[in-house]
């Protein structure tokens, strides 16, 4: 197995490439008005969390668009410090063989660390739907739960841009069953971003979601990080948690600042999952004015994480 770079584990937080070029373009005079969404799937099947059915998610990370081309740059450049080959994506499952299968914990998980606090330089911003398939939505299929975030994240994204006073495209990860799959998954969203939803209109997302191949876009790739860092962090694996600062501080916040219904949607509402997964104090409803403290007494997960002092 190949050894940690002593640059990774001298210090746990410490970034692994040079972070003295800034994601903001030094021409660039005015706020961009143009906001672009990366989305990917992701899953927990069996949660280690007590209470926890198998999770199905859907999430995105949005950049600025005069931030896009910066955050390819320096990824590139952190690759290069730990020695990653530049042809190989970075999975939060890597394939057998690859560079990251056979790098160490500490490496990889200084690396995605690195990776999210470049997102944040890059003001990127995320929204992560989950839902407890175990307990809602128990008669679809995972097809039938995706359409349902799908419709979710494009509320969220669109209200997003509209408080932004922004426009925006949204470019998804390839489905993996080939073309027949990757057809029925844009006919689905043409319905969305074409008529909109009962709760927001269309407008706001200029064009029908794109796909691409993630091995090309490195944003695709910061996709799969995030919401399977999130998904992770809400089901109790210690791969999440341990990213929980950094998640955090991507997250959309609602109107009163807390994440909850924005930059994490869970269903059920958990509330307490929120401190749990992401270190969040306070959950709050934006239109009632009010909010509580967490952990909230009569909730679940009100008195311990649900993991019996063991983070797997």
């Amino acid at each position: 197995m190949t050894q940690p770079p002593a640059c990774l584990i001298a210090r746990e937080h410490r970034t692994l490439a040079p972070r003295d070029t800034n994601c903001r373009n030094p021409i660039e005079s005015t706020e961009s008005r143009l906001r672009i969404a990366f989305i990917d799937d992701s899953g927990q099947n069996d949660p280690p969390r007590d209470g926890l059915g198998p999770l199905v998610s859907l999430g995105a990370v949005i950049f600025p668009e005069h931030t896009v081309d910066a955050f390819h740059r320096r990824l590139d450049e952190l690759r290069a410090s730990i020695g990653m080959p530049t042809n190989e994506e970075i999975k939060w499952n890597p394939p057998k063989c690859s560079f990251l299968a056979n790098a160490g914990g500490e490496v990889v998980t200084a690396l995605r660390r690195s990776m999210l606090e470049l997102a944040a330089d890059c003001e990127v911003k995320s929204i992560v739907c989950i839902i407890d398939h175990g307990c809602r939505y128990q008669s679809r299929d995972i097809v039938g739960v995706g359409q349902e975030l799908l419709k979710w994240l494009f509320e969220r994204y669109t209200i997003f841009l509209e408080k932004d006073e922004s426009l925006g495209i949204m470019i998804a990860d390839k489905p993996g069953g080939g073309s027949a799959e990757e057809a029925h998954f844009l006919a689905n969203t043409l319905i969305i971003t074409g008529g909109g939803t009962e709760y927001v209109k269309p407008g706001a997302v200029v064009m029908p979601v794109l796909t691409s191949d993630s091995k090309h876009l490195p944003h695709l790739q910061l996709a799969d990080l995030v919401v399977a860092a999130t998904t992770a962090a809400v089901a109790g694996r210690g791969s999440g948690i341990a990213l929980k600062d950094q998640l955090r501080a991507l997250a959309h916040r609602q109107a009163l600042g807390d994440i909850n219904g924005a930059g994490l949607v869970l269903f059920p509402d958990y509330m307490n999952l929120y401190h749990w997964a992401l270190g969040e104090a306070t959950w709050s409803k934006a239109s009632a004015l009010s909010g509580w403290s967490l952990p909230r007494q009569g909730q679940p997960w009100a008195e311990d994480d649900g993991l019996g002092g063991d983070v797997i």
